[in-house]
């Protein structure tokens, strides 16, 4: 063999072997990969997808509340189209515990991925039950209660659990071994030693975890950043079921708790402090009611005798022997508190003397609408207590040495900050390299869509970019508004909507009138006249140019010049850009 062919040989196989390290391992070695489709640029639509041969495993599928900007939107749910294309290989979806950011987009997704298998906690699966039954999905899904000594074989991966403590019972972090290397997931996690279910979570298996050794290492810790900003220890929840304790024994009138329907723990806290000092208990919001029921019939909440009872009954006794549990604590606008803060609840109105307890800490973006609620309150004579004035709320949350617990039991090769904003998981990052013992370069901060490989020990970031588009819910419509409607909602919310109309004959397509110029919400009436004037003359000459230089003009191409002249003209004239809406009527 010549010289050139011997070069030629080693350079091919130079190659092949770099084309391999690209695709994570070398040839024949397994590769796991890992694709987080949400929860990692925002605070919900958690769901991550591991991916060994041709088995798929996901974890969680949740929904995300809209942003400030998403006008009119219901919530965000995951973007499943990498799922979708490879739905015969999904194994199962594994839910960590019963949120809406981590079950919410199960009723969503489900019948585009073809009802994979869910498995679930059984109070987690009761939850789930109820989201599914609502959106009449219940009859296709295939459900699998699980406890957290429960193994799964899902085609080549294995799974286990571990309970941890959260703000809802019955929550796990998952241990996912497949042919390519292992990883935990924490889920949403902290540790507290006297949980409000008395069922503290399982450190033995975290440790148990963590003295594995060799390939049987944990690889990589994908664990909770949401309160990775937070010094020190999350308040245990026997904290605040002492304070709550103390306000319910020295109120001398009515106590309304507003809380998270989910928090299982904190109502159970209620009810028996109820009990304790002589009061009875009424419900009002239907999330709320329905949690409890379905708690009760689980066995996850034990219910005092005689202390629950109907709205009407509570109403008509003693102001001082009364507790409201209700919904609304993050002043949204439907929720019963919210309509008691305006005097618009059928049943509960306001007086002076009660006590409002927000039994809660605004979600991101939630601070305006609890501060407005707050305020209507306080005009309505109610005397508002929040965290910020005693213990009556804490986080479901890991804070700062929570996680370097969670680190030092596991003992991770890398860590992955999930769950969070940048800035919340690049702070996990810093606290995992200063205080963790991380070398910089083990803490792997993902971006939604992102994809890692693991392969052989050694992790690898592609280039590969998965879709994770907004997938918006509006109504009973699910992915069908774009993002040129939201644009649209954001223009008319700022500067309201132009509407003109073009009143032309079908077979010259000349004008036959003048341009008609409606708005609304965009110009005060002192200034109406001159305006639109100037709108209808520029309009005029838009249709006409277009026509004069094109005569075979399509409606379509006619709109979006006229579209462009007025707002061109409206941003001169007023600093304003309303939402354009040119009409061509053939008459």
């Amino acid at each position: 063999m010549n010289k050139d062919k011997i070069r030629g040989r080693r350079l091919g196989n130079a190659r092949k072997n770099f084309k391999q390290k690209l695709q994570g391992g070398h040839k024949g070695q397994p590769v796991l990969r890992v694709i987080p489709l949400g929860g990692l640029e925002e605070v919900g639509k958690n769901s991550m997808v591991f991916e060994c041969g041709k088995d798929i495993v996901a974890i969680d599928m949740g929904l995300q509340f809209p942003e400030e900007n998403m006008l009119g939107i219901d919530y965000v749910v995951p973007d499943v189209t990498y799922l979708e294309e490879r739905r015969k290989n999904i194994r199962g979806i594994i839910i960590t515990h019963g949120h809406l950011d981590h079950i919410g987009g199960l009723r969503h997704v489900l019948p585009k991925l073809g009802f994979p298998t869910i498995y679930a906690t059984k109070l987690t699966m009761g939850l789930i039950k109820k989201q599914l039954a609502e959106y009449g999905v219940l009859d296709s899904a295939k459900l699998e209660v699980i406890t957290p000594d429960s193994v799964l074989r899902l085609g080549d991966f294995r799974a286990g659990f571990f309970r941890v403590n959260h703000s809802i019972p019955d929550g796990v972090g998952v241990y996912l071994k497949s042919p390519a290397g292992s990883i935990v997931h924490t889920g949403d996690f902290k540790f507290d030693a006297h949980p409000a279910d008395d069922k503290p979570a399982e450190i033995k298996k975290m440790q148990a975890l963590g003295r594995k050794k060799g390939n049987d290492q944990i690889d990589i810790l994908f664990s909770d950043s949401t309160n990775a900003i937070k010094p020190g220890r999350t308040v245990s929840e026997k904290v605040i079921g002492d304070e709550l304790d103390r306000l319910i024994e020295r109120a001398g009138g009515r106590i309304i708790i507003a809380s998270f329907s989910s928090l299982i723990g904190r109502i159970q806290q209620i009810l028996n402090s109820a009990a304790k000092h002589g009061r009875i208990v009424a419900v009002s919001g239907m999330s709320m009611e329905n949690n409890i029921n379905i708690a009760r019939e689980l066995g996850y909440l034990k219910v005092p005798q005689g202390v629950l009872k109907p709205l009407k009954q509570v109403l008509k006794a003693p102001p001082g022997k009364t507790i409201l549990i209700t919904t609304g604590s993050q002043g949204e606008a439907m929720a019963a508190l919210a309509r008691m803060a305006t005097n618009d609840h059928k049943h509960v109105k306001i007086q002076n003397g009660d006590t409002v307890v927000l039994s809660s800490s605004p979600i991101i973006g939630n601070e305006r609408a609890v501060a407005a609620v707050k305020n209507n309150l306080c005009r309505l004579g109610a005397n508002i207590v929040t965290n910020e004035i005693m213990d009556v709320h804490t986080s479901g949350h890991a804070c700062q040495e929570d996680l370097l617990q969670m680190m030092g039991f596991v003992r991770p090769r890398n860590l992955a900050p999930v769950h969070g904003d940048l800035y919340m998981r690049t702070t996990h990052k810093m606290l995992a390299v200063k205080k963790g013992g991380f070398r910089e370069e083990n803490v792997i901060v993902l971006d939604n869509g992102s994809v890692l490989e693991l392969s052989n020990g050694k992790i690898l970031i592609k280039k590969e970019k998965i879709p994770v588009n907004y997938i918006v819910v509006d109504g009973l419509g699910t992915g069908d508004i774009g993002s040129q409607v939201l644009v649209d909602r954001e223009a008319m919310s700022q500067n309201g909507v132009l509407v003109v109309v073009f009143k032309v004959d079908k077979k010259t397509k000349k004008l036959k009138d003048k341009p008609l110029v409606l708005s609304r919400g965009f110009i005060y009436v002192n200034e109406s006249d001159e305006i639109i004037k100037k709108l209808k003359e520029e309009a005029e000459k838009a249709y006409k140019y277009i026509l004069g230089k094109d005569s075979k003009a399509s409606a379509q191409d006619v709109c979006n010049y006229v579209k462009g002249v007025l707002d061109s003209t409206s941003h001169k004239k007023l600093a304003r850009k309303p939402l354009i809406v040119p009409w061509v009527m053939n008459v």
